[in-house]
């Protein structure tokens, strides 16, 4: 039982593999038949020319000529309408039962035709060079599975082995050919075998490194996310928010237009994460992120900064409309609260609004700054509420060093 081991393995693996190809070589096994009856018609269609041309000027014909060129005409025939179902079924259901049975079919017609041949040659001269070209054939052109390649050349075999005594009356020419005729397919056999694992194992492999190209490029695409945006709320980071804002403000001096400034910071939250745990102060952070991403405008910038605090680029807006948006975004928070196993939890905001003017100079430093004393204004005057800032007022030192840390 021991010795059967390693080979009920290899035939448990290749049953496997079979299965997770099966549609890749039916769809390879059609092409390579279309191809290949393009390629036969002229050489069956020359052989049968050069075998009957004698008939066709009136010439007497020997049985295995004539036998020889009906068979290469029939082939040629039967290569134009295999060629033609392949192309019809690559277009329609190459995995289906039609489409996986005609490159057997055609194996099946390539090996009679190798063994018709040969058996029409034993006539004249003991050549089996027609068995050998189709066997070989079969072998290299179609991906056929082990068990059917099996089948298939032992059925060649025993066919040959059978019809060679039709042609052949030489006994030793006889002995000779039956020895042929049953070494040719097993060597084919075996040809067969390891082109079909080969094609096996390259398309695996390649589906594989396909699978390890795209996770590759997925993660790629993370970090590229991540290194612009706030892994806990998807927002625009602090580094991401600065090079948009300088960007903006840049645009906004050149083409003279207002720009605008939101900072806003969560009331009391230090309570959330002390009295429900900061997994459900990440949940009110995310809940927050995404009441302030859907409520502004698709070409405003929502970022987190750090913490609870977050802030909103507003292109386009001067001091008033920005002090409605702030608002809006206060309200929105207000009458959303966040639904946890406890029940609702309600939070608040503070916010400061700043305008940039159209002809200031003013960089995202000080317009942070004005939008932090304005925020802490808010704070002061009881939280919940929107205050308004100016950039003439003096600024600190720190507020521009809070924003670049």
């Amino acid at each position: 039982m021991t010795l059967f081991n390693p080979l009920a393995r290899s035939l448990r693996a290749a049953a496997h593999d079979d299965a997770q190809v099966r549609d890749e070589v039916a769809v390879e096994n059609l092409r390579r038949l279309r191809l290949g009856a393009l390629l036969a018609l002229p050489v069956f269609g020359g052989a049968s020319l050069w075998m009957l041309q004698g008939a066709l000027g009136g010439a007497a014909m020997g049985p295995w000529q004539r036998a020889v060129g009906m068979t290469h005409l029939s082939a040629m025939g039967l290569a134009l309408l295999l060629g033609a179902l392949a192309h019809v079924a690559l277009h329609r259901a190459p995995t289906g039962r039609a489409g996986r049975a005609l490159p057997v079919l055609a194996a099946v017609l390539m090996l009679l035709l190798g063994i018709a041949l040969t058996a029409f040659y034993q006539w004249v001269t003991p050549k089996f060079t027609p068995l050998v070209l189709t066997a070989v054939g079969v072998a290299l052109v179609f991906y056929l599975r082990p068990p059917v390649s099996t089948a298939l050349f032992a059925v060649a075999a025993v066919a040959g082995f059978v019809t060679l005594p039709l042609t052949q009356p030489d006994p030793a020419l006889l002995a000779s050919g039956r020895v042929s005729v049953l070494v040719i397919p097993l060597m084919s056999l075996v040809f067969s075998v390891l082109s079909w694992r080969k094609n096996a194992v390259n398309i695996l492999l390649s589906r594989s490194l396909a699978q390890a190209n795209a996770t590759l490029a997925a993660k790629q695409v993370e970090l590229e996310r991540l290194a612009s945006h706030d892994g806990l709320t998807g927002l625009c980071n602090r580094g991401e928010f600065m090079r948009r804002a300088d960007h903006e403000l840049l645009r906004a001096l050149r083409h003279k237009y207002s720009t605008a400034f939101i900072l806003l910071d969560l009331d009391h939250f230090k309570r959330v994460n002390d009295h429900y745990g900061h997994p459900t102060g990440d949940a009110m952070l995310r809940h927050v992120s995404a009441l302030l991403a859907s409520g502004v405008r698709a070409s405003d910038v929502v970022a987190r900064l750090g913490g609870e605090e977050f802030v909103v680029l507003l292109p386009h807006t001067d001091l008033e409309s920005a002090l409605r948006c702030a608002e809006k975004l206060r309200l929105r928070v207000q009458a959303h609260p966040l639904a946890t196993d406890a029940g609702p939890l309600s939070c608040t905001v503070s916010l400061g609004v700043v305008e940039v003017p159209p002809r200031s100079r003013a960089d995202v430093a000080a317009a942070y700054a004005a939008i932090d004393r304005a925020l802490y204004r808010a704070k002061s005057a009881g939280r919940n509420r929107v205050k308004a800032g100016t950039l003439d007022e003096d600024c600190g030192p720190t507020e521009p060093a809070r924003l670049v840390a």
